[in-house]
């Protein structure tokens, strides 16, 4: 009888045991202990698409409403998300004050695109540069330094607005310490940044200076992000 006990208590602590280290398996899986599913669902291609209209919406209405800008260009590279996004800004932006409001859009994907585009809106007072999506940094830095490139040899002195992802990836900032002609041109440039801010649920909307290599942003405004907007921002 003895022997049969202590055969049941060493039972007990061998799947006591194993229970353990299942559970510390599964944490470190993150999975839950309850479901044995991933906390959040990745996003599908269409949520990403959709997040770039809803926040191109947002983006669209603070051009005018904050900006004060009737006509607008737009440059972004030649992808599905980043064009989902300029529907959005461009519906936004035309519904806002339809009487007035005039969007020109150009997308890139090589050096011979940008020169065309650039001189199209040479005459604008404003172009959104969107450098985002699909693409890689490095892709989107060798497009965004080609416009500005142009942007500089054409002399474009109109409002510079650097998109959200474009600004957080730090592409200005990776261009002008290669680029010192751009980075003279920016130092005297009207610069626009994009900053997202999650937690308060808000678009920031700042003033860009660059002086002595360095950039800084002087925030003038913001517009609300919709809570369901958030939260697909948050599962990203």
């Amino acid at each position: 009888m003895r022997a049969i006990m202590m055969k049941l208590t060493m039972l007990k602590s061998s799947v006591m045991k194993s229970s353990l280290m299942s559970l510390a398996l599964i944490s470190l899986l993150g999975l839950s202990v309850t479901t044995g599913a991933k906390a959040a669902d990745p996003l599908t291609f269409g949520e990403k698409q959709t997040i770039r209209i809803m926040a191109g919406q947002t983006i669209g209405f603070a051009m005018q409403a904050i900006l004060g800008i009737n006509q607008l260009a737009i440059i972004s590279n030649r992808s599905a998300i980043c064009t989902s996004l300029v529907g959005g800004i461009g519906g936004a932006f035309l519904a806002y004050n339809p009487a007035i409001g005039s969007v020109t859009y150009e997308s890139v994907v090589k050096d011979q695109d940008s020169l065309a585009a650039v001189k199209r809106m040479k005459n604008h007072p404003a172009i959104y540069l969107a450098f985002g999506g699909e693409k890689t940094k490095e892709e989107n830095l060798e497009l965004l330094r080609k416009v500005l490139s142009d942007m500089a040899t054409l002399g474009y002195n109109g409002k510079i607005i650097f998109h959200v992802t474009t600004w957080s990836q730090k592409q200005v900032h990776d261009i002008i310490k290669t680029d010192a002609t751009i980075a003279t041109y920016l130092a005297k440039a009207d610069m626009t940044a994009l900053t997202l801010d999650l937690p308060n649920s808000q678009v920031a909307l700042n003033r860009v200076t660059l002086s002595n290599g360095e950039l800084k942003l002087h925030e003038f405004g913001r517009v609300g992000l919709r809570q369901d907007l958030v939260a697909l921002f948050k599962r990203g």
